[in-house]
C-alpha cells in the first residue's frame, strides 16, 4: 500500500512541477497563476488539456507546441521530473503508514509541500532574471513561521526558538530591504532553506 502513496506523491510533484514553471514565467511578469489558462508563449494560443500533461505532453508533442510547431525549452521537463522526484523522495523519508496514519507526519508532510513550492519557484525566477521574488519568499518565511509555531506546540525546546526568532527577522528584513544586493538575498534564501530541511528532520 505505502507503493501507491509513492506513486501518488510523484505524480503530485509532477503535476505541482507544471505550475511551478507558469509561476516562474508568470509572476516576474506580474500575471495570475491561478484563473488564467495556460498557453504558449510563442504563439499566445491557449493550451487544451492534451497539451498540459506534466511530462507526457512534452515527450508526445516532440518538444515542440501543437501551434506553433516552436520549440518548447527544455526547463519544463526538467523542472517536472525534479519536482517530482524531490515529492517522491520526501513520502519515501517520510515512510508513512497508511494503516497508521501520524499526524506529525501529515503536518510535515503539508509543510513540506509548500516549503519545497518556494523553492522550486524562486529558484526559477532567480535562474531566469537573477532576482530574488520577495512576494514568494515572504510567503515562504511566513509557511515556515507557521510550522515553526506548530513545533514548539508540541513541546520542542523553547531555546531553539530564542536562537530562530531573530534569524528569521534577519531573512525578513534583508528579502524587503531595497538596499540589500541580490546576492546576500540569496545568501537569506539558503538560511531560508537551512531553517526549513532542519525543521523537517525535527519530525
Amino acid at each position: 500500500m505505502n507503493a501507491i502513496i509513492y506513486i501518488y506523491m510523484f505524480i503530485t510533484g509532477i503535476v505541482l512541477g507544471s505550475f511551478y514553471t507558469l509561476a516562474v514565467y508568470r509572476i516576474p511578469l506580474k500575471q495570475d497563476i491561478t484563473h488564467t489558462r495556460s498557453y504558449c508563449p510563442k504563439c499566445n494560443h491557449r493550451l487544451n488539456f492534451w497539451d498540459l500533461i506534466p511530462v507526457f505532453s512534452y515527450i508526445f508533442l516532440g518538444g515542440k507546441c501543437r501551434y506553433c510547431k516552436e520549440k518548447i525549452r527544455p526547463r519544463y521537463i526538467i523542472i517536472e521530473l525534479m519536482s517530482g522526484l524531490v515529492f517522491l523522495l520526501f513520502a519515501m523519508w517520510l515512510n508513512i503508514d497508511v494503516f497508521n496514519i501520524e499526524y506529525k507526519k501529515v503536518a510535515t508532510l503539508v509543510f513540506g509541500i509548500f516549503f519545497f513550492s518556494v523553492i522550486f519557484i524562486v529558484v526559477g525566477i532567480f535562474k531566469e532574471n537573477k532576482k530574488i521574488q520577495r512576494s514568494v519568499f515572504n510567503f515562504g518565511i511566513i509557511v515556515e513561521i507557521i510550522y515553526m509555531v506548530y513545533l514548539y506546540i508540541l513541546n520542542t525546546s523553547i531555546y531553539r526558538y530564542i536562537i530562530y526568532l531573530p534569524i528569521i527577522l534577519f531573512i525578513t528584513l534583508m528579502n524587503n530591504s531595497k538596499k540589500i544586493n541580490e546576492r546576500n538575498k540569496l545568501i537569506a534564501f539558503f538560511i531560508f532553506i537551512l531553517i526549513g530541511i532542519y525543521e523537517i528532520c525535527l519530525l
